[in-house]
């Protein structure tokens, strides 16, 4: 009897407990948010197109950087601080590290394999890791810088032949880089296979822009056709370092190194040849995507911006010298302004405005709000990025000048735009990797060349369009301008980089 009476009791007590926390949840208010309509919520009110700068306007107008809407029952939070970013994504970062369904994304179109889009739990941890590993400083300055700087040369080469072309050379710089430094392949044109693969790939995902969407059964069947494409994509290479290996004639990559390691510790296993072949197809299909996107922002705001782009070349002769050689990766972090201006173009413009969704793996309260389980929390990159309070007035102008001091030194009071990476646990582990890839492209461009606007026939210098095209990644729109180099100087080294 007394252990019945026992049990009783504590039922009686998860009881009063569990109805407890109830009621202490449920009368908290959601976050502000425009009222929706019965079943279907709030989905009149999800914008067609610059959802960023539409939540970012809608904070502002109910007073608060929480932002909530209601998805015909789906519950979307947007937070529009980095107070609110950094206490969720990564005070609590256990509760808000996990992504939600992507249905369209990883079920259909075969994504899932991404390390982007893989849920929080143990597989993210031992992709996570893997990553960190391949990121390592020791392989960034043993293996990828080097291979950095030769991209970069064979960049150059290419802008003097055919400077018309300079937004497929970018995407190739980018491409290029990203497919030797991951795989020790060399593509000697934006039309190899492998980067004309992820282009395509890359072109269709880009139109995708909200968790939890599926369109039309049309779209789904094309979709279906496309995950057989993204499975080449991560595979085939992976099975060319292989072979190459096997051979004895694989070049030193991420691949081929991780590939040999396994080897000759013995901890070889089919499982963790999946975990490598699904972080290298990640980093080179996010990597390659996001860095040229970064890098044609910030040409196309030197394009519309002289004082600047004069500023930046005065920086780098400076410091390398107007004709003794080609910039290098020993001067990063020796030129502020060129610091500064990839900062700024990564304030500016940032490459996925929206970010990528979080979910709440639980329900939570912050700052007096209850937040449900299973809630998509977006943070909007954009709005941190252009706050006034932090960055100044002109948010809208592309002013490096706002990292520095008056003395030309980089401000420490300015923070660097980190939020342009993601946040907390899901913040990007290659963005040392992309920060220097896109600090010497910029640093070399201002070296080796003046760019300009094109003129029309009446000789009105045409101004490029600095609206981007928008979707779940933002980049600038087409354009023409003028790209020559420095001097018959500064051409010769060009030429004789490569040679």
């Amino acid at each position: 009897m007394p252990s019945f009476h026992l049990a009783i009791n504590l039922i009686a007590l998860c009881l009063f407990l569990f109805f407890a926390r109830r009621a202490w949840i449920r009368p908290r208010p959601l976050p502000p948010g425009p009222k929706g309509w019965p079943i279907i919520g709030n989905i009149f009110d999800i914008p067609k197109e610059k959802a960023h700068i539409a939540y970012m306007e809608m904070a502002v107008k109910y007073g608060s950087d929480l932002l909530y809407l209601n998805m015909a029952g789906t519950s979307m939070l947007i937070l529009n601080s980095v107070e609110a970013t950094n206490d969720l994504f990564v005070g609590r970062s256990t509760l808000y590290s996990d992504r939600p369904r992507f249905p369209m994304i990883c079920e259909l179109m075969g994504w899932d394999y991404n390390f982007g889009f893989i849920p929080y739990g143990t597989r993210w941890r031992k992709s996570r890791a893997l990553f960190i590993q391949l990121f390592s400083p020791s392989n960034l300055k043993t293996h990828e810088k080097p291979l950095m700087q030769e991209s970069v040369h064979v960049f150059l080469n290419r802008l003097l032949d055919t400077p018309k072309e300079f937004e497929d050379h970018m995407r190739f710089l980018s491409g290029g880089n990203i497919i030797s430094s991951v795989y020790g392949i060399v593509a000697n044109d934006f039309h190899h296979p492998h980067i004309e693969l992820t282009k395509k790939l890359s072109m269709n995902f880009r139109k995708l822009q909200y968790p939890g969407w599926i369109p039309g059964a049309r779209f789904k069947r094309k979709a279906a056709d496309e995950r057989k494409t993204v499975e080449e994509m991560i595979r085939q290479p992976l099975e060319f370092v292989k072979r190459n290996i096997a051979s004895g004639t694989a070049k030193p990559s991420m691949a081929s190194r991780a590939l040999q390691q396994m080897q000759d510790d013995g901890s070889w296993s089919e499982d963790k040849e999946n975990l490598l072949m699904n972080a290298l197809g990640s980093i080179y299909a996010a990597g390659a995507d996001t860095t040229s996107t970064a890098t044609s922002t910030i040409f196309l705001a030197l394009v519309c911006n002289p004082d600047i782009l004069k500023k930046g070349q005065a920086a780098v002769d400076a410091v390398v010298g107007g004709h003794d050689r080609l910039p290098d990766l020993v001067d990063e972090g020796k030129i502020p302004y060129v610091d500064a201006i990839v900062m700024e173009g990564l304030r500016w413009r940032p490459v996925i405005p929206l970010g990528i969704a979080h979910h709440t793996a639980s329900a939570d309260i912050y700052k007096g709000y209850y937040i449900p389980a299973d809630t998509i929390v977006m943070g909007n990159t954009w709005a941190i990025l252009h706050d006034p309070a932090t960055y100044g007035e002109d948010v809208d102008q592309f002013r490096p000048e706002r990292f520095l001091n008056p003395d030309g030194t980089l401000n420490s009071t300015i923070p660097y735009p980190d939020a342009a990476f993601g946040y907390g646990r899901r913040i990007c582990p290659g963005r040392v990797f992309a920060h220097s890839a896109v600090w010497l492209t910029v640093a070399s461009l201002l070296a080796c060349f003046d760019l300009s606007k094109v003129s029309d026939k009446d000789g009105v210098a045409i101004e490029p369009s600095t609206d981007s095209v928008d979707g779940f990644f933002s980049y600038p729109r087409p354009y023409e301008c003028n790209i020559t180099p420095r001097s018959k100087s500064i051409e010769k080294m060009i030429r004789q980089s490569v040679s």
